[in-house]
C-alpha cells in the first residue's frame, strides 16, 4: 500500500508539473502570437484610441450641452457629431510630436465647422446640397497630396458633412452643432496629448518585440517542416511567417527615421545594420531547415542521421522558444562530429548561431554600448539616415507608389490618359464621380436615406490604389454589412430597452472595429454595422427594414465605386503587378553591383544595408500585388505561374540578403570571379526589369547557357572563392533561372 501510494503521490505530482509546463508555453505561445500579430501593438492603441475618444467625448460633450441649457434631440445631434469627430480625429492623427498634435487638432474644428456648415445651409435645396457633396468629396481626396495632415483635415471635413445630412440638422442647431465640434477638437487634443499620447521610443521597443516574436515563429515553422519533410503547405507556412518578418522589419526602418524614438547616442544606421543582420540570420535558419527536410524526403548521398535530427529538435526548439543559453548549448552539439558532416547542418549551426549572438546584442545592451562607446557626437539627423518606407499613419504603405509608376508608363498622349494625372487627382475625380452616381442610385432605393450608397461608394477609394483593390474593398464592405446585419438584428432583442448595456456594446463594436481594421474589411465593416444597429437603438429608430435598407444602398455605393474604379481613369492591377516586378529586379540589380564592388575591394555608390532592404520593400509590394489581384482561376489560365514567380521573385530577394551578408564576411584578395558573376547577375535583373511579360521571355541568346550554369562554370573555373560565397552565388542564380519558364503578368 505505501509503494502503491508512493507512485500515486509521484504520478500525481509529475502530472502537476506536466501541466504548469503546458500552461506556461500556452501562455508564452499565445503572447508570441498576440505581439507578432500586432507589430508594436499599433492595432490594440488603434481601437482603445477610438473607444476612449468616442467614450469620454460623448460625456464631456453632454456635460457642456446641459450647462449650456441643451436637451432633447438637440444634445443628442451635439453628441452625436461630437463622438464621430473625436474617433476619427484621435485614429487619424499619428503623429509623435506634441506640437506637431496640437498644429493637426487645430486645424480640424476648421475643417469640420466649415463643412458641416456647408451641409446645413445647402440641406433645404437638394440639388444643391448633393452637388456639394460631390464638391467635398472631390477636395477630400485632392488634397491629400499635401501630406498626412491634410488626409486628416479632408476626411474630417467629408466626415463632417455627412453625418450633417445624416443627422438632419436644421439651420437653427448650427451654432451648437459649431460649438460641439469645437469642444470635440479640443478635448481629442487633450487626450493626444496625455493619455493617448504614443511614445516613439517605447513603439520602437515594442517593435523589436514584435520582431523576436516573429523571428520565433519562423523558427517553429522550420521545425514543422522538418517534423512532416513532404508537406507543402508547411513550406508554405514558413514562406509566409519570412514575409512577415520582413514586414516588421521595414515598419522598425520606418521608425528609425524618427530621432526622438532612437536610443540616447545610437545612429539610426547602426540599429539598421542590426536588422539586417537579424533577418538575414532569420533567412539562413529557414533555408537550411528547408534542405534538410528535402534530404530527409529525396534521401541523397549524405542523408542526416536519425540522431542528427533529434539533436536538431532540441536546438531548434530553444531557440523558438528564446532559451538563448540552452539554444547555445545545443547548437555547439551540433557543430561536432559526426553531425557537422553534413553541408545543410553546418548551414543550420551558422545561421542558429548568428541570429542567437543578433538577438543577444539587443537583449543584453551589447549594441547599444558599443554605439554610444564609438559614437562621435553628431546629430543623429546629420547621418544621412533615409528611412527605405515613410510610414503612414506609423503603418506600411500602400501601393499608392507602385500604381502611379503603372499608370504614368502607360498610354499618355490623350489629355485624359491617368498617366498624365498625379495619383490624388485621378483618385478624388474617381471618388467625386463614385458618390454622384451612388447618391442617384441611392435615392431610387430610400429617398431618406441615399447618403449610406455615398458613403460606401467614398469609403471605397480610401486605402485602394487599383481596381483590384478597390473591388475587394467594395465586396468586402457589402458582406461584412450583410453578417452585420444580421447580428445586429439579433443583438438589438438583447440590448432594447436598457441603454446601458447599448451603450457599452456600442463602444465595444468601436473598439472592434478599429482593432481588425488593419487585418479584414469585412470584419471591420461587420463591427461598424453593430455600432450603427446600436446607435439606431438609442435614437429609437431602429427597425430590422431600416438595415436592410442599409444593406441595400451600402451594395450600390459598393458597386458604384467598383464600376468607376474600371472605367474612369483606371489602375489595372496587372499593370501594376509587373511595375512592382520592374521597381523589384531594377534594385536587386543595383544591391549586386554594391556587392560586386565590395568583393573587388571597392566602396559601394550607397549604403549596402539600404540596398537590401530597398530589395524588400520591391519585394513586398510584388507580393501584395499578387494578393489583391483578382482574376478567376477559371479565366485565368495563368494563375498558378503567376504565383508560382511572385514566390521565386520572394527567394530571389532571400538569396540577395544573404550574398550582402557573404560579401560582407570575405576575405581581401578574392579573384575576379565572384564580382563577374554579380555582373552577369545584374545584368540578367536588369533584362528580366526590362521584359514587358514573362510568359514567354527566353534568355537573350538561345546559344548562351542558362544562367545557372554560366554561374557555375565561372565560380568552378577559379579557386581561392569561400564555400559559403560560392553557394550564395549559386542560390541566386538559380533562383533568377526559374523566372524563365513559361507565365505572364
Amino acid at each position: 500500500m505505501d509503494s502503491t501510494a508512493v507512485v500515486t503521490a509521484r504520478w500525481r505530482q509529475g502530472l502537476i508539473a506536466r501541466g504548469r509546463t503546458t500552461a506556461r508555453e500556452e501562455l508564452r505561445d499565445a503572447r508570441d502570437r498576440l505581439i507578432g500579430s500586432d507589430p508594436g501593438l499599433s492595432r490594440l492603441r488603434q481601437g482603445t484610441r477610438a473607444a476612449v475618444a468616442v467614450a469620454t467625448t460623448a460625456a464631456v460633450q453632454y456635460a457642456v450641452a446641459r450647462l449650456s441649457g441643451v436637451s432633447g434631440p438637440t444634445l443628442l445631434l451635439h453628441v452625436l457629431l461630437g463622438c464621430v469627430l473625436a474617433m476619427n480625429a484621435a485614429t487619424m492623427i499619428r503623429e509623435t510630436r506634441r506640437t506637431t498634435i496640437l498644429q493637426v487638432t487645430a486645424g480640424t474644428p476648421v475643417a469640420a465647422a466649415l463643412s458641416a456648415t456647408v451641409a446645413v445651409l445647402a440641406a433645404p435645396v437638394r440639388p444643391l446640397s448633393l452637388g456639394c457633396f460631390v464638391v467635398v468629396s472631390f477636395l477630400a481626396v485632392w488634397v491629400r497630396r499635401f501630406g498626412t495632415r491634410w488626409f486628416t483635415w479632408g476626411f474630417i471635413a467629408w466626415q463632417a458633412y455627412f453625418f450633417s445630412m445624416f443627422l438632419r440638422a436644421p439651420v437653427s442647431a448650427l451654432p451648437g452643432l459649431l460649438v460641439a465640434v469645437l469642444v470635440s477638437s479640443i478635448w481629442v487634443c487633450v487626450l493626444l496629448v496625455t493619455v493617448l499620447y504614443d511614445d516613439p521610443e517605447a513603439r520602437l521597443r515594442r517593435t523589436v518585440q514584435a520582431l523576436r516574436a516573429r523571428a520565433r515563429a519562423v523558427v517553429s515553422s522550420s521545425l514543422e517542416v522538418l517534423d512532416d519533410p513532404t508537406s507543402g503547405r508547411r513550406v508554405r507556412d514558413l514562406r509566409r511567417d519570412l514575409v512577415r518578418v520582413s514586414e516588421v522589419s521595414l515598419l522598425f526602418d520606418g521608425q528609425l527615421s524618427e530621432r526622438r524614438a532612437l536610443p540616447t547616442g545610437v545612429a539610426p544606421g547602426t540599429l539598421r545594420r542590426w536588422l539586417v543582420d537579424l533577418e538575414i540570420a532569420v533567412d539562413e535558419v529557414a533555408s537550411a531547415a528547408v534542405d534538410l527536410a528535402q534530404l530527409l524526403e529525396n534521401g541523397g548521398p549524405a542523408p542526416p542521421a536519425p540522431e542528427t535530427v533529434e539533436a536538431i529538435r532540441p536546438a531548434l526548439r530553444a531557440l523558438g522558444w528564446g532559451e538563448l543559453d540552452q539554444a547555445r548549448h545545443q547548437f555547439a552539439l551540433l557543430a561536432q562530429p559526426p553531425h557537422n558532416a553534413i553541408p545543410a547542418v553546418r548551414r543550420l549551426v551558422n545561421a542558429g548561431t548568428l541570429l542567437l549572438d543578433t538577438v543577444t546584442d539587443w537583449v543584453s545592451g551589447r549594441i547599444l554600448q558599443a554605439a554610444r562607446a564609438t559614437s562621435t557626437g553628431t546629430p543623429d539627423d546629420e547621418f544621412g539616415f533615409e528611412p527605405v518606407v515613410r510610414l503612414f499613419g506609423g503603418n506600411l504603405p500602400g501601393s499608392a507608389a507602385v500604381a502611379t509608376a503603372a499608370v504614368s508608363g502607360g498610354d499618355t498622349s490623350r489629355w485624359w490618359s491617368p498617366g498624365r494625372l498625379r495619383f490624388t487627382t485621378r483618385q478624388a475625380i474617381q471618388a467625386a464621380v463614385a458618390a454622384a452616381i451612388a447618391m442617384v442610385a441611392g435615392q431610387l432605393i430610400s429617398p431618406q436615406r441615399y447618403y449610406w450608397a455615398a458613403l460606401a461608394a467614398f469609403i471605397t477609394f480610401t486605402g485602394a490604389s487599383t481596381t483590384a483593390e478597390t473591388f475587394r474593398r467594395g465586396m468586402a464592405r457589402t458582406v461584412g454589412t450583410l453578417l452585420g446585419l444580421v447580428a445586429a438584428i439579433a443583438l438589438a432583442q438583447v440590448t432594447a430597452g436598457h441603454s446601458l448595456l447599448t451603450a457599452v456594446v456600442l463602444i465595444a463594436s468601436v473598439f472592434l472595429a478599429f482593432y481588425v481594421q488593419a487585418l479584414s474589411n469585412t470584419a471591420m465593416v461587420f463591427f461598424i454595422t453593430l455600432m450603427l444597429g446600436q446607435l439606431y437603438a438609442l435614437l429609437h429608430t431602429f427597425t430590422d427594414d431600416l438595415l436592410f435598407v442599409r444593406l441595400a444602398e451600402t451594395a450600390a455605393g459598393a458597386f458604384a465605386g467598383i464600376v468607376v474604379s474600371f472605367i474612369v481613369l483606371p489602375a489595372p492591377a496587372g499593370d501594376t503587378l509587373v511595375a512592382a516586378r520592374q521597381r523589384l529586379m531594377g534594385h536587386l540589380a543595383a544591391l549586386l553591383d554594391d556587392v560586386g564592388r565590395l568583393l573587388q575591394g571597392g566602396t559601394p555608390e550607397a549604403d549596402i544595408y539600404t540596398a537590401v532592404l530597398e530589395v524588400d520593400e520591391s519585394a513586398r509590394q510584388v507580393a501584395r500585388a499578387q494578393q489583391v489581384s483578382v482574376r478567376p482561376r477559371f479565366f485565368d489560365a495563368d494563375a498558378s505561374g503567376r504565383q508560382h514567380r511572385v514566390a521565386v521573385l520572394g527567394a530571389c530577394a532571400a538569396a540577395a540578403r544573404s550574398l550582402t551578408r557573404a560579401a560582407l564576411g570575405a576575405p581581401a584578395g578574392l579573384p575576379v570571379a565572384p564580382a563577374e558573376v554579380c555582373r552577369v547577375l545584374a545584368e540578367e535583373a536588369r533584362r528580366l526589369a526590362d521584359v514587358p511579360n514573362l510568359r514567354d521571355q527566353r534568355p537573350a541568346d538561345a546559344d548562351r547557357p542558362g544562367l545557372a550554369e554560366e554561374v557555375a562554370g565561372l565560380l568552378g573555373a577559379a579557386s581561392g572563392i569561400p564555400l559559403l560565397l560560392t553557394r550564395r552565388l549559386q542560390r541566386l542564380a538559380d533562383a533568377m533561372t526559374l523566372l524563365t519558364p513559361r507565365g505572364r503578368w
